[in-house]
């Protein structure tokens, strides 16, 4: 390829310039989000211009090739997009019609604060999997949960984590969840075989995670003021019309999602029930009530605590995590375009020649892309095309090359304060990603578990004799 200016042959990359720009990359994000306390769209787009410079000037790639490289990236997510917009709509609608109110008063009389991290995270872990995801899981009975959280007195860093890991747990494994059908396709496996086979890594760490949460909940889960749980049940009462009726949207929601109702139609239901739960529940004008769906709702219950959680939500909330992910999206194309990836993910083979550096290699690399890229479907396509023959040479069945792709790539994006995951988690349940990043518990322990069955055999499931010919 030539550069039609200059006539420059374009440059091949090399692992030395890959490092380096990597590293530059690094530097920007960590002094610009940790250092200078930027908002995260502005290292991201700072690194997206090095990129830019370094294909330029030093690998002489043409800009049209640079702009599609990017614009293509973004096209990939385009529909997520959407989907998170219409999240923000349903989460606005959902409380100004009474659905997650009434939710946090239900949990304000029904849990206890002793085990109440366990009985979330049971709860948004079985929610994930009959829904398939982890935000909308989050964006409904999320901020629910941390609003009885509050009012039990607990650590909002804890509860945060706790639904964090239960969400995620039900994105990685659900049947209908897009990750694990993305992971099984890029993989090269059945999706069925690839949900078994994370039970081997997922499912201990669960129950590890659920043993924690429950031993935090008996130390500090006594803290709760039953005058300050009184205050936010009877603000809430007196705020809203309340009844069993106003659960329906999520009765709904799960009816549509079990259905198999593409997500964007699912949402813009579930957003539009919303509002029309509002008008005939609550006594909203037609206009308030479709303010919500692009405003938020505004809290005027008159307790502080819980206005602050109520107030949130609406397609306009969801504009800075959209800006985020085009930025992020834009850096992804850049890297993949400029050969950074391929440069190390080539480097990375010669740790595979065993199960155990094959799984360990897979592992940190996925963690590196997803702190890197800050996309969850680079962290696992990349490690997949990389190391899937190595599975078959192993004779490792290919749903252990899919599960390690989750393990490393699906279960990792909330710890990343600069990815969409991570920004989402944040943003909708008002703890910020380094706050609740100790107690995202599946975040650490299924990788860890990974490596233990690499190490142990236990769950390295093999190659039928067929599939290795193949």
């Amino acid at each position: 390829m030539k550069n039609e200016k200059a006539n420059i042959p374009e440059r091949e990359a090399t692992l030395g310039a890959s490092l380096l720009m990597l590293l530059v990359c690094v530097i920007i994000l960590s002094v610009g989000i940790i250092g200078l306390g930027q908002d995260v769209q502005v290292p991201l787009s700072l690194c997206t211009g090095a990129m830019l410079v370094y294909a330029t000037f030093y690998l002489h790639i043409k800009w049209a090739d640079s702009a599609k490289a990017m614009v293509d990236s973004i096209a990939t997510a385009l529909e997520v997009m959407m989907i998170i917009l219409l999240i923000g709509a349903t989460i606005g609608t959902w409380i100004a019609s009474g659905t997650v109110p009434i939710i946090i008063v239900y949990g304000l009389h029904v849990f206890s604060p002793k085990f109440f991290l366990v009985s979330i995270l049971i709860i948004c872990s079985i929610l994930s999997v009959v829904t398939g995801s982890s935000w909308t899981t989050m964006g409904t009975v999320g901020i629910a949960f941390m609003a009885v959280g509050e009012g039990l007195g607990l650590n909002p860093a804890i509860t945060a984590g706790c639904i964090a890991c239960g969400a995620f747990f039900g994105d990685k494994i659900s049947p209908m969840s897009d990750s694990t059908n993305y992971a099984a396709a890029v993989a090269k496996t059945d999706l069925y075989k690839h949900v078994f086979s994370m039970i081997y890594t997922t499912g201990p760490a669960l129950v590890v995670s659920a043993i924690i949460f429950t031993v935090m909940g008996l130390s500090h889960g006594g803290s709760g003021d039953s005058e300050v749980i009184n205050e936010m049940i009877n603000g809430l009462n007196g705020a809203y019309n309340m009844s069993p009726v106003l659960l329906v949207p999520l009765v709904i929601m799960i009816v549509l999602i079990i259905l198999k109702v593409p997500a964007i139609a699912c949402m813009l239901i579930c957003a539009l029930t919303g509002v029309v739960f509002a008008m005939v529940f609550q006594g909203a004008s037609v206009a308030s009530a479709l303010g919500n769906f692009m405003s938020g709702f505004v809290g005027n219950t008159g307790v502080a605590n819980v206005d602050r959680l109520l107030t949130r939500g609406g397609m306009s909330s969801m504009y800075g995590t959209l800006g985020i992910m085009i930025w992020s999206l834009a850096l992804a194309g850049m890297l993949a375009r400029c050969g950074v990836v391929r440069c190390l993910m080539q480097k990375a083979e010669k740790f595979t020649k065993n199960r155990v550096g094959l799984i360990i290699t897979h592992v940190i690399s996925g963690f590196a892309l997803s702190f890197i890229a800050a996309d969850p479907y680079m962290a696992m396509v990349l490690p997949a095309e990389a190391f899937g023959e190595k599975y078959d040479e192993l004779g490792l069945d290919r749903c252990v090359c899919s599960r390690t792709c989750e393990d490393s790539g699906t279960l990792v994006c909330p710890m990343v304060p600069w990815g969409t995951s991570g920004v989402y988690t944040a943003v909708t349940l008002g703890v910020a990603t380094t706050a609740y990043l100790p107690f995202y518990l599946m975040g650490f322990l299924t990788p860890l578990f990974s490596i233990v069955c690499a190490v142990s055999g236990f769950g390295m499931l093999k190659a039928k004799k067929e599939e290795a010919v193949k």
